[in-house]
């Protein structure tokens, strides 16, 4: 068996190798060295010679699969899950190149490549020197790194162009949207990094320039390619099953998704009744309740709207709700933390707007070491004021609340920060959303059904966080629901925003922000509700088990096992538990009890495989 985790250490090490010949960009955010200074070659030569590369790793992985013996347990089961994800990897890959190629049918994948590639490395995420502040040798690398990439916008805009075939109208919004700042991050804010860094201004003028015009001429091409021909932006069923399947990661399928996320709904608006119900006289003394369930809800949840901050307040809200939820994790004791000066809590940046109002940018999966990032979108200056406070009261600090779970403590970073400790290269590299999703969709009901909000663990009160926990899971269900409708069925936007503003209870500027994600994306919405379902099956499977065995279900080390596999889909998950795979505790205290210590250089199985 070692000899087959030495080949397949060698055909992860090979597909790093194709990331960094082909997709420089994401090659930095991987924290592969090299090609920082580079953007991707969009010529039809260098796809097709993308496409043979992927090609050939994919035979190997078959031809590698197939030399396997059978078996689930232990090594075997561990290596095949291995070869799962690194074939489903290549397999997506392939899918964008040559079945639904996405750069030919999607603008804004180009403009992200050219204002992420540089914006990656002008973010001020860099190490630490012994005296505290950053390299800054390191800061004027990846600063002269920016400036050259920047002088290749033109070229990669160009070649981008030639292979654009139509443009969907919600793609061309989002275009619109971000051109002002993709624009502004090349002339304003590069020049001010380089003299930040003591570099040339004047070639950092230059070099955004004429990354600047080349944003502008391509923004051109892409409105007059609107005009004469608009895609439709659905995908299709073909392709929301192929998603499902190779990007998200999940077993479920369509139908099975939207079929469960309709009693979801249901049983969930029923559950959020009777809490309002029982706390309706604390919320309102002296006042009946309304005659009808929907208005009940509503009610409390005006009630509880009516907590929302100013704008100038999100953020550092925000950060108190962190704060609150790592606090509560370190008293609960039943999972390990990173440390906590790897988290920040910042703005969305420019790049980023307009598809999630709040999200991680984690940190480069082979430099774990640098901290990650829990963005939130602040309010645009441009809005009307009745949008603004419809935002407002959506993000409400419960709300607020539930995404420093879902996006920080325990939610996305703690998973991830665990991921990224794990011993074999394969798994630190790859994840599947099926997992990190429902993970920490299931980490907002886990902290809930732990206390959270008790004993004065929140300033928020206890009720509004748990009927907000509820509401959150109607997201969940309605994602799904949206996510099916909109791509493999025939669902318009009036349907989409009556599900989204009534049995989702959403405020109608969420909802709007909603429908225009789910436009622009297929298979990820449905990831958080495939996510949580597929996790709480194996979470009801586990407690059957320690029943039948006559013992208590461990919680803890329930929690713990699911860390310890990195980010693979929930089946590969559930393998490893059946196997009884042991805790890898990365983060485990150094007076804590149990457990295996593990590090990214590994030991045993990993040691041919050295976010």
């Amino acid at each position: 068996m070692q000899a087959t985790s030495q080949r397949i250490g060698a055909l992860t090490e090979r597909l790093l190798d194709h990331v960094r010949d082909h997709e420089p960009v994401e090659a930095t955010r991987m924290g592969l060295e090299g090609r920082d200074g580079d953007l991707p070659d969009l010529s039809l030569g260098a796809l097709e010679a993308r496409t043979r590369s992927l090609g050939d790793l994919e035979a190997a992985i078959r031809l590698e699969r197939g030399a396997l013996p059978p078996g689930r347990t232990g090594q075997v089961r561990e290596l095949d899950a291995d070869l799962d994800l690194l074939l489903d990897a290549v397999r997506w890959r392939r899918t964008e190149l040559e079945v639904r190629p996405a750069l030919s049918l999607d603008p804004s994948i180009a403009v992200a490549l050219a204002t992420g590639g540089v914006l990656d490395l002008l973010r001020d995420d860099g190490p630490w020197t012994a005296d505290g502040e950053r390299d800054r040798d390191e800061r004027r690398r990846r600063t002269a790194a920016a400036v050259h990439r920047a002088r290749q916008v033109p070229t990669m805009l160009e070649q981008a162009g030639r292979l654009l075939t139509g443009v969907s109208a919600p793609t061309f919004a989002l275009l619109e949207e971000r051109l002002p700042g993709a624009i502004a991050l090349m002339r304003d804010r590069l020049p001010a990094h380089a003299e930040a860094a003591g570099l040339e201004v004047d070639a950092a003028r230059d070099a955004g320039e004429y990354a600047a015009e080349g944003l502008e001429a391509f923004a051109a091409l892409v409105d007059e390619l609107v005009d004469e021909r608009r895609l439709d932006w659905r995908v299709g069923p073909e392709h929301i099953d192929r998603a499902l399947r190779l990007a998200v990661g999940t077993t479920m399928d369509a139908q099975s998704i939207e079929d469960r996320a309709r009693t979801t709904l249901h049983e969930t608006r029923a559950e959020m009744v009777e809490i309002a119900s029982a706390g309706w006289t604390r919320r309102f003394p002296g006042v009946a309740r309304p005659g009808s369930d929907d208005e009940l809800l509503r009610t409390v949840f005006d009630d509880i709207a009516a907590t929302a901050v100013p704008a100038g307040q999100l953020l550092p809200e925000a950060r108190r709700a962190v704060e609150e939820a790592r606090t509560f994790l370190v008293d609960w004791g039943l999972l390990d933390l990173p440390p906590e000066d790897m988290l920040r809590v910042e703005p969305m940046p420019d790049d980023l707007r307009g598809v999630a109002v709040a999200l991680l940018r984690r940190s480069p999966p082979l430099r774990p070491e640098l901290p990650s990032a829990f963005h939130l979108s602040s309010i645009p200056t441009t809005w009307e004021p009745e949008r603004s406070r419809s935002f407002l009261r959506e993000y409400h600090p419960a709300m607020l609340r539930s995404l420093a779970v879902h996006e920080a403590y325990p939610g996305h970073f703690l998973q991830l920060a665990h991921a990224a400790k794990h011993p074999r290269l394969v798994r630190r590299l790859l994840g599947r959303p099926v997992f990190s999703e429902g993970w920490a969709v299931l980490m907002e009901e886990v902290v809930i059904d732990a206390g959270f909000g008790e004993d004065g663990s929140s300033r928020v009160p206890r009720e509004d966080l748990v009927l907000t926990q509820r509401k959150m899971k109607l997201r969940t269900a309605a994602n799904a629901l949206l996510d099916m409708g909109l791509h493999a069925a025939s669902m318009t936007d009036d349907d989409a925003l009556a599900l989204l503003t009534g049995a989702a209870l959403q405020e109608r500027v969420e909802a709007e922000g909603k429908l225009r994600r789910a436009k622009l994306t297929s298979g990820q919405l449905s990831s958080y509700y495939a996510g949580l379902t597929e996790l709480k099956a194996l979470q009801r499977r586990a407690k059957v088990d320690a029943d039948h065995e006559g013992r208590t279900f461990d919680l803890g080390r329930f929690l713990r096992q699911l860390l310890s596999q990195g980010t693979p889909t929930v089946a590969i998950v559930a393998d490893a538990l059946a196997d009884d795979a042991p805790e890898l505790r990365p983060f485990l205290p150094a007076n804590a009890p149990g457990g295996v210590a593990t590090s990214a250089a590994g030991q045993g199985l990993a040691a041919g495989q050295g976010r």
